[in-house]
């Protein structure tokens, strides 16, 4: 596709950068989970919505040009480019997702054994009252 205006050309090359940047940062947060380092998650799980966010607005503005001529799109090495980010993307959220789940479980049957052993613990509290003063005796 020859004819593209400069808006265009900036706008898809700044699609392609949030999603080459979407794709780094969903690989470093299936290398966390593969680490086992769950403290940093949901630092990572946060960016990572926030750079979707951001890449979703600015395909609001893209989709509406790449529906009016789609066999004209597909020859563009920037939209291509960018199509090869999505379909990463997509493969890796296929690996994330049950790691996330798996994490999810374990953290919830820990919050659980917490709560019950809390639970125990506090059939095990001294309920001492004192007396004084129910006699008259001080």
């Amino acid at each position: 596709m020859s004819g593209l205006n400069a808006q265009t050309e900036k706008l898809l090359s700044i699609s392609v950068e949030q999603y080459r940047e979407l794709l780094q940062h969903a690989e470093k947060l299936l290398q966390t989970l593969d680490n086992c380092n769950y403290s940093k998650i949901p630092a990572h799980a946060d960016k990572l919505q926030r750079l979707q966010n951001v890449a979703s607005q600015q395909d609001k503005m893209l989709l509406t040009l790449f529906r009016d001529n789609p066999p004209a799109w597909e020859e563009h090495a920037l939209y291509r480019k960018r199509q090869q980010f999505i379909k990463s993307i997509l493969k890796l959220n296929k690996q994330l997702m049950p790691k996330i789940r798996s994490t999810m479980a374990v953290t919830s049957a820990e919050l659980n054994k917490l709560r019950g052993g809390r639970t125990a613990l506090a059939g095990y509290t001294s309920h001492y009252t004192t007396h004084r003063g129910i006699r008259g005796v001080g």
